[in-house]
């Protein structure tokens, strides 16, 4: 998973924050949420940032101890689930005695419950079909998968058949999509020691062994995909609508699209990759490249969660929640639209335009490289 030094944060933070400010947001907004259900937010201002309009940021929880930094955020039904990762944690399993921490929250931010997995944890998933959280550690290497009953606590590790896996290195985010678990393939060794036999993403199955897993490659290292970014850094991009060769080189977290489609991100090559139909004879693949602002100013920007708004619950409110490396959760309230995109990404929450690839910042960290130092996962929740 890629990092931004405090520098670079800096940097990116106060060009962020001249843009915008000059849309208008010098202060931090809260619009006051409609629905009497709807959790009231954080009022104290947060230090260091900016929002766009009708944007609203405040403080939904910080970690624990300050040693804890969150990553994966999933919810079931009325609780949301953190997981929380050590700083110093190795990535790829060499420390067998390393645990990592799940917690679960109410949506007033009250700590219900916890989880300790084994491993350095970095993909969730929430299964409602079983009431379990899946909880897989070790994105570069060792991959294990831990599930847990949430009706009675108990816990059950899993690890791979095959390890190393066919790609090199170990496993990231999840989805679930008919009934089939997609997993990221993380870490990928670079050049794939086979070409074309290194997956970005497989199916999982449990082995009725009750301790391993099996996987199955869905998408290849070179696997074809139709380009669908017009034009990159101000210019038309040559490639456009003609098909293309993936390579991916940073397969990391995963979306469920509002049709079904599967999602993946690419974070160090700054794509999306958008799967129709995965796993069947009719699966087809669609890259875009994402680009900070627009064309002109590109470069093209890595990105860790991109979420899909959800339609809005009964009281007719969604609000975002992500995850960043300085030990907190944020929330953000707007007047959020179903079917739009937003991204984590380098010291900001962004606006993705999926017909472009062109990201508008919406929440920037200005000046501290602790202020929205690196947001990684992110959820939106309807009421």
């Amino acid at each position: 998973m890629l990092r931004m030094n405090s520098i670079t944060a800096i940097a990116v933070s106060l060009v962020l924050s001249a843009c915008l400010s000059g849309c208008g947001a010098n202060k931090n907004t809260l619009p006051p949420p409609s629905g009497a259900s709807v959790p009231q937010p954080n009022q104290t201002p947060v230090a260091n940032t900016r929002t766009a309009t009708g944007y609203g940021l405040s403080v939904f929880v910080t970690a624990p101890s300050s040693t804890m930094h969150p990553d994966s955020i999933v919810r079931m039904g009325s609780t949301v689930y953190i997981g929380y990762q050590n700083a110093g944690d190795v990535k790829d399993g060499s420390n067998p005695s390393l645990t990592n921490t799940i917690v679960a929250y109410d949506f007033n931010a009250n700590q219900l419950k916890s989880y300790t997995v084994p491993g350095h944890n970095d993909g969730l998933l929430a299964r409602k079909d079983t009431n379990e959280l899946w909880a897989m550690s070790n994105e570069d290497g060792n991959p294990e998968l831990t599930i847990i009953n949430l009706a009675t606590g108990a816990q059950h590790s899993y690890t791979a058949t095959v390890n190393p896996p066919a790609h090199g290195g170990g496993f990231d985010d999840m989805q679930l999509i008919n009934g089939v678990v997609y997993v990221s393939a993380s870490n990928p060794t670079i050049p794939p020691v086979i070409p074309g036999a290194a997956p970005t993403v497989v199916s999982l199955t449990l082995n009725p062994n009750g301790t391993t897993f099996d996987v199955a490659p869905v998408l290849a290292d070179n696997a074809q995909a139709l380009d669908i970014t017009p034009s990159i850094g101000g210019s038309p991009n040559p490639t456009y609508n003609t098909m293309v060769t993936l390579s991916l080189t940073d397969p990391d977290s995963e979306e469920t699209g509002p049709f079904g489609n599967l999602v993946l991100d690419s974070q160090a090559d700054g794509k999306l990759v958008f799967i129709d139909n995965p796993g069947t004879p009719n699966q087809a693949a669609y890259v875009l490249t994402l680009t900070l602002f627009n064309d002109k100013d590109g470069p093209v920007t890595p990105v860790d969660d991109s979420r899909y708004v959800p339609p809005p619950g009964p009281q007719g409110t969604t609000i975002m929640l992500f995850t960043d490396a300085n030990n907190t959760t944020y929330r953000v309230d707007a007047s959020f639209t179903p079917g739009d995109i937003y991204s984590c990404a380098q010291g900001q929450v962004l606006k993705l335009d999926p017909k472009t690839g062109h990201l508008t910042p919406v929440v920037v960290g200005t000046g501290d490289p602790n202020a929205l130092h690196d947001p990684h996962g992110m959820l939106f929740i309807p009421f």
